[in-house]
């Protein structure tokens, strides 16, 4: 039921806002709009008003708004107020318009995310571990590299990092990388793993996280055996501790027990041992909080930020895009409503800031796609518009009509792998338990 919930709540508002560009400027441009549904199929409820009928139709999962005279052959004989008796600059903007709303969307829940405050941890790109024979460890990165750019495009933080990798399955990527100073370069190409939401790229590498110990919560049982913020863990069990991950394994084989730890505070080595514990608890690392960020930034500085991480997402989908042209990326990698429902389902119970930040990525997403060259969706009718544009006549109705048919085709055929993909992945995962 969440997951129905998460998908309803995802899609529905962006389906609407997405609709509601093209229907306003084709009021201001006084094109007569015949229909406005959220959903496809069957009518269930709505109203009707100044010639239009506002609808909500069975399936909910899209939308649509339908003009008068959108169709060639419904543009016989034409009117004033049919959609292709308008210019064509005035057609681009209504076509435009819709995807135009989903990325501005997206822009808006981002900044509003960045204004509202977030908190996470502080992940550098530097390699913490390397799987061997891995495509990392193939690659010759080694523990401590940090990595600078991947295919040219500046990394971050290790977010970044995560998500080329995740984006470029079976992809040779150009990696950049600092080690003891120097700058070097080498390829590595992530292999394609199934995911808990789908096909990705993995590398077979983890961040590097430092041992430094930025705060202590009240009452834990680091607070209780004297941890202090600024402290820096360098033993656990009598072993060295050089990253998180080290602490985190010895604190695995503490079970529940006590845990004796060595912290570097200032100039001196301390010897403490965190207290045994009852039952686990959502204390990280028994009360110890190791660095993390909290950003809350103004109107102005919070749009900046959501357009520069709108554009770095920009720029991995078109590569995401690029790769199933070239042939190197893998129709089994998109995923339907099952799949989306799934996703949208568990972000909704980690929280509402993860589930709006959800929200904006998949409206991203839908304005990109929206503006594939791909007749049937506005991409195609403004591929068509721009033809006719550079050729300065209008195409045949004949023509129109074959590229509709082929759009209806593409589409159909995408749908069906689409939803294959949906089934198939979802039964193996059910089988896997």
């Amino acid at each position: 039921m969440i997951q129905l919930l998460g998908l309803l709540l995802a899609l529905g508002p962006l389906i609407f806002f997405h609709e509601s560009g093209h229907f306003l400027m084709a009021k201001l441009f006084r094109v007569r709009v015949l229909v406005f549904s959220l959903g496809f199929g069957k009518r269930i409820f709505g109203f009707r008003r100044n010639g239009t009928d506002y609808r909500v139709s069975i399936i909910p999962l899209g939308g649509y708004v339908r003009m008068a005279g959108d169709m060639p052959e419904e543009n016989q004989p034409a009117r004033p107020d049919d959609f292709l008796s308008k210019p064509k600059w005035q057609r681009f903007l209504i076509l435009v318009a819709g995807p135009t709303m989903n990325l501005l969307i997206a822009v808006a829940l981002v900044t509003g995310i960045n204004m509202y405050g977030t908190k996470s941890w502080i992940m550098e790109p530097i390699v913490g571990e390397v799987i061997a024979g891995k495509p990392a460890a193939r690659a010759g990165l080694q523990a401590g590299d940090r990595i600078t750019k991947i295919n040219n495009e500046s990394i971050a933080g290790f977010d970044d990092l995560r998500m080329a990798i995740a984006t470029n399955a079976n992809t040779p990527l150009r990696v950049e990388y600092l080690r003891n100073g120097a700058t070097r370069v080498t390829t590595m190409t992530p292999e394609r793993e199934d995911g808990e939401y789908g096909p990705i790229g993995k590398a077979g590498l983890s961040p590097f996280f430092p041992t430094v110990i930025m705060a202590v919560e009240p009452g834990s049982p680091a607070a209780l055996a004297g941890v202090k913020p600024g402290d820096r863990i360098v033993a656990a069990a009598g072993k060295p501790v050089a990253q998180l991950t080290d602490f985190a394994l010895a604190l695995d084989n503490a079970k529940l027990g006590a845990l004796p730890i060595e912290v570097q505070r200032g100039t001196q080595r301390v010897a403490l041992t965190l207290p045994a514990v009852k039952v686990e608890s959502d204390q990280s690392y028994r009360g110890m909080l190791p660095p993390f960020e909290t950003r809350k930034l103004p109107f102005g500085p919070a749009l900046r930020q959501s357009v520069d991480d709108n554009i770095k997402a920009l720029k991995f989908t078109g590569a995401a895009i690029r790769r199933l042209f070239r042939s190197e990326g893998s129709v089994k990698e998109l995923s339907g409503p099952i799949n989306i429902a799934r996703i949208a389902g568990a972000t909704l119970k980690r929280g509402w800031l993860d589930f709006i930040g959800l929200v904006a990525m998949i409206s991203l997403q839908l304005g990109v796609m929206n503006l594939l060259p791909i007749p049937v969706l506005d991409g195609g009718h403004i591929l068509i518009l721009l033809i006719e544009g550079a050729a300065r006549r209008e195409l045949s109705i004949q023509v129109k009509e074959r590229i509709q048919q082929l759009g209806f085709a593409v589409i159909a055929a995408l749908m069906i792998v689409v939803l294959y993909n949906d089934v198939f992945s979802n039964v193996v995962r059910m089988a896997k338990g």
